[in-house]
């Protein structure tokens, strides 16, 4: 008769063991570290956290001629002790209650802390022999058959065999020697035909783990490739490296603030040094568009404090070429593979890497994708070496995951990269300051076609009845300077092309810009016609169509700006448009901004108010300047005044409206007086750089200037127009 239910409830609570099969150790050592190179790599680490100042890695071969890899240091060694209670012990928490290893005076944070990484071992190969001897020691052999241990019926039956040495075999006072036998894969990978690739992949992987232009502990790798006779090669960086063309360092502080440096040091020419800072009210209005302000801290930073070294190349074939010689590599291809060994950021936990640990995650910052909305500007991965360190103590949130592949995803880390994308933004616009130069006019580039002087020179070279050889030097000379042209043109023409396709864009952006917005309205409107039919006032809802609403807004007022170069159908100089109400119209739409930075406003708006312009076109002149201004201003020091002048008066020529806008923010270099309305010239993080393009192509499209003043007159910057003046 069954059981009723209080019975079945009354039943006495019982206990079931929780067990693990002895698979367990293949399964974690294989499927956990996620590559055989992965694996050196964290056996290396252990040496470190042992207090090595050296490890070699060796490719040799065993008593019966087969390959095996030893990974040898100098490290402390360990006691028969320690080898029972922590190296037998997976998972042990050993390296979480001991954070530092100190040798004499000296310190070091170790990396490990899951107490998996000698599991490592078990994915390379199915045997494993280890030396170990401390300082004045005893010297212990230790033998593991992964294989065996497999195959045990339970954990009980699992041991590892262990026996006293005199120590001879190791080079070294104290130390430990990995040798795994019977290797699981082919690392000389003879099938492929490329007998030297994964070896090549785990000399970039080693070269990783201290940072390749900053020494901090000695901590010297040196690798020995298969063949007897391979000799040991310290894994260090080149001459390249050492020197980039362009680099930037600099730190977040506890308090947000960002200091930093840029360096552009050419390969010919003199290059140039800049010295910033930037307080952490600014780097959040700046990441404001890229960024949820909610995952940012309203006061300082929520990551904690870092520091960062990142250095970047040209890769175009002229810049290719001058590395060659510069650095007197024997190919070009050198160029890009030194590079290759480094490439993208790799972070540092307490001074050894974090990221990346293989070729897979070379982009853990995802710098490629990021730089498809803007190729050109933004740097790839391949283009960058970057290093940037953490500590474990000033930065518990940023952590890896269990595969070392990646970091834990959580609010810190989110700020985290986001604040380092923010660091290359700032690298690759002071590298497009450096890139641009003052085209040429097409006069100019078109006069060098002109043969004239050859052919005089050369009639009076064959008057004179000169050789052959003589003459040669002239041809020399004009092909030379033909070449030089044709770069020349390209470069123009290129330049040209940018400014032909900013109409077309332009529509693009209208267009999607109109159809979207006009949906999403209709739905915001929906939506609020549906919760006041309810009765109810849910916040959330209403606060979020509040936001949607605002942020519509902005991208209708983004399409307006563009508006004016998207449309050549109507007829410039038909409509009018009045100075007074169009500055009010742009003064109100960024009334929020003007409060928060409490700027002073002040109008000068004299004489004749209308200009024979579109209103359209004059709002996005008006409206782009501010812009400018707000921003700029936006990054003074707080004590400073916040101050912006909007004037107009008559121009200096009959019929024509002069009009200024003028801040006492911190100005433009007169270095960059003709760049910044170059398109795509900026100065600004995530910028774009077409508000003054925009604005002068409007002003020029009327017969005026727009142009900037030598000294401003606030002390800032200072841009100034003419518009035709409105007939009666």
């Amino acid at each position: 008769m069954p059981k009723d239910k209080d019975e079945i409830a009354g039943s006495e609570q019982s206990k079931i063991p929780f067990a693990m099969h002895p698979r367990v150790f293949a399964a974690l050592g294989a499927d956990l570290v996620t590559s055989d190179i992965v694996a050196v790599i964290e056996l290396v680490k252990n040496s470190y956290d042992a207090f090595a100042t050296r490890v070699d890695v060796r490719f040799a071969t065993d008593s019966a001629g087969r390959p095996m890899l030893e990974i040898e240091d100098d490290g402390f060694g360990m006691t028969r002790q320690i080898i029972e209670d922590v190296w037998c012990l997976v998972a042990t928490p050993f390296r979480e209650q001991e954070t530092t290893s100190k040798r004499g005076r000296k310190s070091r944070r170790v990396t490990g802390s899951k107490g998996l990484g000698r599991l490592s071992s078990a994915r390379l190969g199915r045997r494993l022999e280890m030396l170990t001897k401390t300082k004045d020691g005893e010297c212990w052999q230790v033998g593991v058959s992964w294989v065996d241990l497999s195959k045990a019926a339970s954990l009980k039956d699992c041991a590892i065999t262990i026996h006293k040495k005199n120590g001879s075999e190791l080079k070294n006072e104290s130390g430990t020697r990995l040798r795994i036998l019977d290797l699981n894969s082919d690392w000389e990978d003879r099938k492929s035909g490329a007998p030297e690739n994964k070896i090549d992949e785990l000399q970039e992987g080693l070269s990783r783990l201290n940072p390749p232009f900053e020494k901090f502990d000695k901590f010297t790798i040196l690798l020995t490739r298969p063949g007897a006779d391979s000799k040991p090669t310290e894994i260090e960086p080149s001459d390249l490296l050492e020197n980039p063309v362009y680099r930037i360092e600099g730190s977040f502080g506890a308090d947000g603030k960002l200091t930093y440096s840029y360096a552009y040091k050419p390969f010919s020419g003199s290059g140039r040094t800049v010295r910033k800072e930037k307080r952490w009210g600014i780097v959040l209005e700046d990441l404001k568009l890229s960024l949820k302000r909610a995952r940012l801290g309203d006061t300082k930073q929520s990551c904690g404090p870092f520091s960062f070294e990142i250095r970047a190349w040209d890769l175009d074939p002229e810049s290719v070429s001058e590395a060659v010689q510069q650095f007197d590599l024997r190919k070009k291809s050198a160029v890009r593979s030194e590079i290759r060994a480094f490439k993208g950021i790799s972070l540092y936990r307490d001074n050894v890497l974090v990221l990346p640990k293989s070729e897979n995650t070379r982009d853990w910052l995802g710098l490629d994708l990021r730089r498809v909305s803007k190729v050109g500007s933004r740097l790839s991965t391949s283009q960058i070496v970057g290093y940037v360190s953490i500590s474990a103590d000033s930065n518990p949130g940023i952590a890896d995951t269990s595969d070392r592949e990646r970091l834990a995803r959580n609010g810190e880390v989110e700020e985290f990269e986001s604040l380092l994308q923010y660091a290359v933004s700032l690298l690759e616009n002071e590298r497009d300051q450096d890139r641009a130069k003052k085209e040429p006019e097409p006069t100019e580039l078109l006069a060098a076609l002109n043969a004239d002087k050859l052919v005089r020179d050369t009639q009076d070279l064959i008057r004179e009845k000169a050789s052959a050889s003589e003459v040669l030097p002239l041809l020399t000379r004009f092909d030379e300077e033909l070449q030089r042209t044709r770069v020349r043109i390209e470069r123009t023409f290129s330049h040209y092309s940018r400014l032909a396709t900013i109409g077309l864009l332009s529509q693009q952006l209208v267009h999607e810009v109109g159809n979207n917005t006009s949906i999403i309205h209709e739905f915001i409107q929906v939506l609020k016609a549906h919760w006041a039919k309810t009765g109810e006032d849910p916040e959330p809802i209403r606060r979020t169509l509040q936001l949607a609403e605002s942020a519509l807004a902005s991208l209708q007022r983004l399409a307006e700006r563009f508006r004016p170069l998207a449309n050549r159908s109507f007829t410039r100089g038909k409509r009018k448009a009045s100075l007074k109400e169009t500055v009010n119209t742009c003064l109100e739409a960024r009334k929020q901004e003007i409060d928060r930075r409490k700027m002073i406003i002040e109008l000068r708006l004299r004489g004749h108010d209308e200009v024979q312009t579109d209103p359209g076109e004059l709002y996005a002149v008006f409206i782009n300047l501010l812009d400018n201004a707000l921003y700029w201003v936006d990054r003074l020091p707080d004590k400073r005044q916040r101050l912006l002048r909007i004037d107009s008066s008559s121009g200096h020529i009959n019929g024509r409206i002069e009009c200024g806008v003028h801040d006492s923010g911190p100005g433009v270099p007169k270095t960059d007086h003709e760049k910044v309305f170059w398109p795509g010239f900026t100065h600004r993080p995530n910028g774009f750089g077409m508000g003054l393009t925009v604005a002068g192509e409007i002003v020029e499209g009327h017969g005026g200037k727009l142009r900037i003043l030598d000294e401003g007159r606030l002390g800032g910057a200072s841009f100034v127009f003419d518009l035709p003046q409105a007939s009666n």
